[in-house]
């Protein structure tokens, strides 16, 4: 990779029947893009010539161009300045079928590929295909891939082009959004989930959105963005008006947790023979489903009675599961094992906690405490560690199916899904050390997979719920436990928009490259 400039043009929304509007703002955007030095110019969500079309043939309206002569301007420009473009298009096809694409143009003027949109967006299975590719482009200044909007929710598409070698992630995207103003409007995908997709992948990731709104129904986040390889947002755009807004990308060293390919059967198995269909199908009765969970700030070394002694406290105010850090342990640490079991046999509840035997081990292990069993996971995720050999656990709790995490493996998304798609209704997760991105992964994990994420670590932990947001968090500086109260319920509303399911509507068959 060498360094270069990355144009995001910020193109404000508009109808279909202003196509010709769009045309000529994207004309626009691309001579501005050439005049400021661009090498790669990137165009939002179908830029052109809608994104919220009503129907399947578009260019069948008065107004809208011929497609070819959408392809013409691209090319011209390309040609004209030396640059690539990634544009955001509605593309039709031969046979009838139209995609929402990201189509590819060299510097030569040549259409170089396309990528369609795999994950489709509530109304976008009304008039879109979807794709089934996710191929990695070769530019002289750097390997790119492609994905649109509701792509960066699942985050099997942004793992596949990172691992066909993508050193860059262009979204193309238009983020519904919402906000209690114009100039505050905000979507959780810029908020946290592709600063995860970037730290997760060691990849840059550059966003186009557009501004505005369209139908009257729908406004845009704006908020263009740059994220960098260590998950550290470096630009992001208004949510309240347009531009041209240029970044110079350049090389950076970050090294992702490592991957773990043979532990991923379950991300290419049918979704109908996993534990998570049978779970949607269950009937609940949201006021049974009520329960009380906790993250314990706790301290960095293993102290079997103060452990015991923040279990009961929160057992006695009614919570169902408790969850510790990571804790530095002596050798032989397991001899106190009996003694906190003991505990939790007399009291109920379940209680989570990661042990790290220190010095004389390079092992870490999570582990969970019923009255019925002990569970332990050594981490088959991490760096600097001796490995175990089987993905972590669910584990069946009075609060419901549990997952356990521990250390790095929040940061490995195959690991949260593969445990949501085995059932899991919480992740337990046991951090030995504060992490800058230690939050954003909970909401991201939460998020994608419709799941509670307990996360503790030393001086502090959060609860995210299965929407993504924050439940509670320790208040920094305060040595306080924070319990919340859940419902199991929502742990199966996995639709982020009509007909928009973050489990069922995968396409593991499309996957098997995270199994390789």
């Amino acid at each position: 990779m060498q360094p270069f400039r990355v144009a995001l043009c910020q193109l404000q929304a508009h109808d279909l029947a202003d196509a010709e509007l769009a045309y000529s703002e994207i004309a626009a955007a691309l001579e501005e893009a050439g005049s400021a030095g661009a090498q790669l110019v990137c165009l939002p969500e179908c830029s052109y010539p809608a994104y919220y079309l009503g129907d399947a043939d578009p260019y069948a309206r008065p107004g809208v161009r011929p497609y070819a002569e959408v392809l013409d301007l691209l090319a011209g420009a390309a040609k004209r300045h030396r640059y690539w473009i990634a544009a955001g298009l509605a593309v039709p096809h031969a046979d009838g079928t139209l995609t929402n694409s990201g189509v590819v143009i060299g510097p030569g003027g040549e259409q170089r590929g396309q990528y369609d949109k795999s994950f489709l967006w509530h109304f976008d299975s009304n008039w879109f295909e979807r794709g089934q590719t996710f191929p990695v482009f070769e530019a002289e200044f750097a390997k790119f891939g492609i994905l649109i909007c509701a792509d960066g929710r699942i985050p099997e598409i942004a793992r596949l082009l990172a691992l066909g070698g993508a050193e860059v992630i262009v979204d193309l995207t238009a983020w519904v959004s919402g906000g209690p103003s114009v100039s505050q409007l905000m979507n959780v995908q810029c908020e946290y989930m592709m600063p995860m997709r970037a730290y997760e992948n060691a990849t840059w990731v550059v966003a186009a959105d557009k501004w505005g709104s369209e139908d009257g129904t729908i406004i845009y986040a704006g908020r263009s963005s740059v994220f960098d390889p260590r998950g550290v947002t470096r630009f992001c755009g208004p949510s309240d008006s347009g531009g041209v807004l240029t970044f110079e990308i350049e090389p950076m060293s970050s090294e992702p947790v490592q991957r773990r390919p043979s532990l991923y059967g379950t991300l290419t198995a049918p979704v109908v023979s996993l534990p998570v269909t049978a779970m949607l199908e269950e009937a609940l009765v949201p006021a049974r489903e009520e329960r009380r969970i906790a993250v314990v700030p706790g301290s960095d070394d293993f102290y079997p009675r103060t452990i015991i002694e923040q279990y009961l406290a929160l057992r006695r105010q009614g919570t169902d599961l408790v969850v510790l850090p990571g804790m530095i342990a002596a050798e032989g640490w397991q001899v106190y094992l009996a003694e906190i079991e003991a505990a939790v046999r007399l009291n109920g509840g379940a209680l989570v906690f990661g042990v790290d035997a220190g010095a004389c081990s390079r092992w870490r292990s999570s582990v969970v405490i019923t009255p019925e069993n002990t569970h332990e996971h050594v981490a088959a995720h991490g760096r600097g560690l001796y490995l175990g050999e089987t993905m972590a656990p669910v584990i069946k709790t009075c609060a419901g199916n549990v997952g356990l995490l521990c250390g790095d493996e929040m940061f490995v998304p195959e690991v949260a899904r593969a445990l949501a798609l085995e059932g899991a209704e919480y992740l337990a997760w046991s951090l030995f050390e504060p992490h800058p991105h230690a939050i954003r992964a909970a909401r991201t994990r939460g998020d994608e997979n419709g799941v509670y994420v307990a996360a503790a670590w030393p001086g502090g932990g959060a609860i995210a719920a299965p929407s993504g947001a924050l439940v509670t968090q320790v208040p920094e500086g305060a040595k306080v436990a924070m319990a919340a109260q859940v419902n199991r319920t929502f742990t199966r509303m996995k639709d982020r928009a009509p007909g928009t399911n973050v489990m069922l509507d995968r396409h593991p068959e499309l996957y098997g490259g995270l199994t390789r």
